[in-house]
């Protein structure tokens, strides 16, 4: 079949045509669905009947009566192909009438009335609707807050913020989820005010709304519901963009009067408590130009330092904070006996060997990964350790320890690009690396990526037998269809056999268009890896054995 759906009268003989109209009026084709795309079925006096189209096109056809079996054409597909053309063309007249309405111009819209209204009878309504709509109300302090020059800089944004939260606070001063949503949208005016500031140099302003926002936002972390953490994130923002502000070069008084600032609110529970203090820290850090302020962070660090301890928090992130510090300070010694010290601490072991590489450290480098990945570390921290060790060995061409890194990495990754590195950098032991790497995945739990990774080793290393014994132990019509041209030449009636039972065995089990076209995309890549004789034994067996299977037989057809 090829023909246009919406002549199919060309193609159809009358008799099939009329009698299934008279189905299509009587109803009995009205449960027409969409399988799957340009798929469509539908139960026609009990017949399953299925259509293909391109959609334009009709492509194939059947019907389980025995009128189709018979002429290839019947009443029921008839009617169903009728049934489709209808919904067609009622989409498309919907499709049209809604285009047409979109193309009508709207005669009144907010823009058109905006350029008609008189800005001192705007501004009364604005007001008005402000007093009943308090979310408007908020909406429009916070776009508006920073031209109000009556009430002093910080304070208008916190009463903004103070008004906000209370409009979205519940009876027991928990924040709902969409009362969340409602502060956060304030948040993002305020933050795009601050970057604005920020770019016209306006620093004090700018300084005002991150302050105003770390300050009454924090409090109310532990309150909100579902939204914690993107209202985590708006306080990191303030912070990111009083970072940003510094490296402007603003003015002195308002660099001391930020490290007053964070002296006066660093030390607050409720910061310690959200893990906002490290924040304080780090901007502390950027702020201590002077030698009396280096001095006294590095000694509230310690004294920090001992308190985490105390409370049984972890330390290695205000250990780095330290580190940074000390480096600020022009003691790089204190530093490096810090760092030796607490090495154990990925996040230090990290930050040293990031240090040793920037000052081009190789030796060192080498010794604090080496030394690392004697702990007990996080995979995510071994793997960037490993894949460190790698490239420093392939950069000193040193082949055992290419071999030895790349197969570490190679067992974690099952990445074949670490397998060749490790082959290519291999002395006379690889063919027993080789087996001691199929023992370690043929030990994991089963999956399909370790299953084609130990065919995919066999297939590679020429150990071919074995990969036609895998292949028939874990029976496995895909690993079949990857592997085949590996096995083709040697093992050509085993393949034959276990493509049948494979095939056949899955033909048993599962029915429908689409396990007629997997078998038909087998037997396709037989023929692709030049095994086209097998491909055509299959093809007979299979019309033999399944006649009645109609989209079976399709689709064998086009193969």
């Amino acid at each position: 079949m090829n023909f246009l759906l919406q002549k199919l009268e060309s193609h159809i003989e009358e008799e099939a045509l009329i009698e299934g109209e008279q189905l299509l009026e009587a109803g009995a084709a009205d449960n027409l669905f969409e399988l799957e795309k340009h798929l469509w079925l539908a139960t026609v006096e009990g017949c399953e009947v299925e259509l293909k189209v391109s959609p334009s096109k009709v492509l194939a056809g059947t019907c389980e009566c025995e009128r189709f079996a018979a002429e290839g054409m019947c009443e029921h597909l008839a009617a169903v192909m009728m049934a489709l053309r209808r919904q067609q063309q009622a989409r498309k007249q919907k499709q049209e009438k809604a285009k047409k309405e979109s193309l009508t111009p709207r005669k009144l819209t907010t823009g058109i009335v905006l350029d008609h209204v008189n800005l001192e009878e705007l501004a009364e309504f604005v007001r008005d609707y402000a007093k009943a709509n308090r979310n408007f109300a908020i909406a429009l302090k916070a776009r508006f807050a920073s031209t109000v020059s009556e009430i002093g800089g910080k304070e208008k944004y916190m009463q903004l913020l103070d008004s906000s939260i209370k409009a979205v606070r519940k009876p027991d001063r928990s924040i709902s989820m969409r009362g969340s949503q409602r502060l956060i949208k304030v948040l993002a005016e305020l933050h795009l005010q601050a970057g604005q500031a920020i770019m016209e140099r306006d620093f004090l302003e700018a300084s005002f709304i991150c302050q105003s926002i770390i300050e009454k936002v924090t409090p109310v972390l532990k309150k909100t519901q579902g939204k914690k953490q993107e209202l985590n994130r708006d306080i990191s923002r303030a912070f990111d963009n009083l970072h940003r502000l510094l490296e402007k070069g603003p003015a002195p008084t308002l660099l001391r009067s930020l490290w007053e600032y964070c002296l006066q609110e660093y030390n607050k529970l409720v910061y310690r408590s959200s893990g906002i203090d490290l924040q304080f820290f780090k901007l502390m850090v950027q702020l201590a130009h002077e030698p009396a302020q280096q001095k006294a962070l590095l000694e509230k660090l310690q004294h920090y330092t001992e308190k985490y301890r105390e409370e049984d928090r972890p330390i290695a992130p205000l250990m780095l904070i330290e580190l940074s510090a000390l480096e600020r300070a022009g003691q790089p010694e204190e530093a490096r006996r810090l760092m030796e010290s607490n090495l154990m601490q990925p996040d230090v072991l990290l930050y040293a060997i990031q240090q040793a590489i920037t000052k081009g450290q190789i030796p060192r480098v080498k010794a604090l990964a080496i030394t690392g990945l004697r702990f007990e570390l996080p995979p995510e921290v071994k793997a960037r350790l490993e894949e460190m060790m790698l490239q420093l060995a392939e950069q000193d061409d040193e082949p055992e320890e290419v071999n030895r890194y790349a197969l570490l990495r190679f067992l974690d990754t099952q990445n074949f690009a670490y397998l060749e590195k490790a082959r290519r950098s291999a002395g006379s032991d690889w063919a027993q690396q080789v087996e001691d790497t199929l023992a370690h995945f043929q030990g994991l739990p089963y999956a399909p990526s370790r299953r084609n990774t130990i065919a995919r080793i066999l297939a590679e290393e020429g150990l071919h037998e074995r990969l036609m014994d895998y292949a028939e132990q874990v029976q496995s019509l895909d690993l079949l269809q990857e592997f085949a041209p590996y096995l083709i030449d040697n093992h050509r009636e085993r393949l034959l056999e276990l493509y049948r039972k494979l095939l056949t065995d899955f033909l048993r089990n599962h029915l429908g268009r689409k396990t007629s076209q997997r078998i038909r995309e087998a037997l396709q890549r037989l023929h692709e890896i030049g095994a086209g004789d097998m491909a055509v034994l299959l093809v007979e067996e299979f019309r033999s054995q399944y006649p009645e299977r109609h989209s079976l037989m399709e689709e064998l057809a086009l193969f």
